[in-house]
């Protein structure tokens, strides 16, 4: 095998590495998203909530699910 068929496989995986790794923190933070926006619909609805305490009890939601 010649050195170019290798950096080109290198280069392949490294890219799958970064896309992968990208999706993971997109879904993150769309969890993030999505768990906050209930606190805070929570936080309105009864404006006597801590929006931590709330944010963190949607956060262990959208994990379990």
């Amino acid at each position: 095998m010649d050195s170019y068929d290798d950096d080109e496989r290198e280069l392949n995986r490294k890219t799958e590495n970064a896309a992968d790794d990208t999706k993971g923190g997109l879904e993150e933070m769309g969890d993030k998203m999505k768990s906050g926006a209930k606190a805070m619909g929570n936080k309105m609805k009864d404006t006597h909530k801590d929006m931590d305490t709330e944010y963190n009890k949607e956060k262990l939601k959208e994990d379990v699910d």
